[in-house]
């Protein structure tokens, strides 16, 4: 089977080894974040739709769970935008828990968390990894690019209303720290007493390890980011990706690799060490997709990534 909606398992600085289920176009977004290593928005909404058949994204996991060995440590909805836009994302969630005891995670702005079906639906979730970047206006503009409408404060409200509400798992929260943009210690100190308030299970502060949309999204240091973390009080620092690729069974490793890199650009070690973990011979693979028109290659914080063609530029 050709997978339409799902990806990897890829590794995941959080979630370990993940399997990723895209319910949602690809770059299907109510932001386009200044940061997103997939690049601007192309399909800019803030409309929640029934983008794909539930029953057949259902079908398609049903393949990958068959066929994926080892078992993946988390089952991610996330995707190549944002997926509670997805109308269904409650029967979703349900779903995947019909057929797995693999945990379930969702990754999210937080933009739509003003919506009572949407927060009901993330409370089925064994983790809910939120996004939280600015704490003013201003900066909440500059960063996250969202749609007419959306606000810092129906957001944070949004979020505090989540923290508080009965929920299954648990509650994350991220915040993407730039150079010079949301780094500064006033910045971090308002950060800190929004954090205070919705009081998550955890706290992650990342920072760009993969090109971004924009330029100027300039990524800290090592010892900045240290510095971001104390200040937020102890949160934990971004690293790189936990775990290694694997190939599922019986397909096609370049049609693999174009399905990861359109929701996840890979570094050109990951993409060797993914096809000699599979058995695959890296060499032949790696300049098919360097000539390949849906791939392209950049050079970023010292290594060589390979992105889908349309995921940037």
């Amino acid at each position: 089977m050709s997978w339409r909606t799902l990806y990897g398992p890829i590794p995941s600085r959080r979630l370990g080894r993940s399997l990723g289920i895209s319910p949602i176009p690809d770059k299907t977004c109510n932001y386009s974040c200044i940061y997103c290593m997939l690049g601007r928005t192309d399909h800019f909404t803030n409309e929640r739709r029934d983008w794909f058949p539930l029953q057949d994204i259902l079908a398609e996991l049903d393949d990958a769970l068959a066929t994926i060995s080892p078992p993946p440590e988390h089952i991610s909805i996330v995707g190549n935008g944002e997926p509670t836009l997805y109308l269904h994302l409650g029967e979703l969630i349900a779903g995947v828990r019909e057929r797995t005891d693999i945990p379930v995670a969702v990754i999210t702005n937080g933009a739509l968390l003003t919506e009572p079906d949407v927060r009901t639906a993330l409370a089925a979730a064994d983790v809910v990894l939120v996004s939280f970047n600015a704490p003013t206006e201003e900066l909440f503009r500059r960063i996250n690019r969202p749609c007419p409408g959306i606000t810092l404060e129906s957001t944070r409200a949004g979020l505090l209303a989540f923290a508080r509400m009965a929920r299954r798992g648990q509650l994350w929260v991220e915040m993407m720290v730039l150079e010079g943009i949301n780094d500064s210690p006033e910045v971090l100190e308002q950060v800190r007493w929004v954090l205070r308030a919705v009081a998550p299970d955890r706290v992650f502060v990342d920072t760009p390890l993969r090109p971004p949309a924009e330029p100027f999204a300039r990524p800290l240091t090592p010892e900045a980011l240290e510095r971001v973390e104390q200040a937020l009080g102890g949160a934990t620092g971004s690293g790189f990706d936990v775990g290694a690729f694997t190939l599922p069974l019986d397909r096609d490793p370049l049609e693999t690799l174009v399905a990861i890199c359109a929701r996840h650009p890979m570094r050109e070690d990951q993409v060797e060490e993914l096809l000699a973990n599979s058995g695959v011979d890296p060499l032949p693979v790696l300049a098919a997709m360097r000539a390949d028109p849906r791939f392209r290659l950049e050079f970023y914080g010292g290594q060589t990534f390979f992105l889908a063609r349309d995921a940037g530029t």
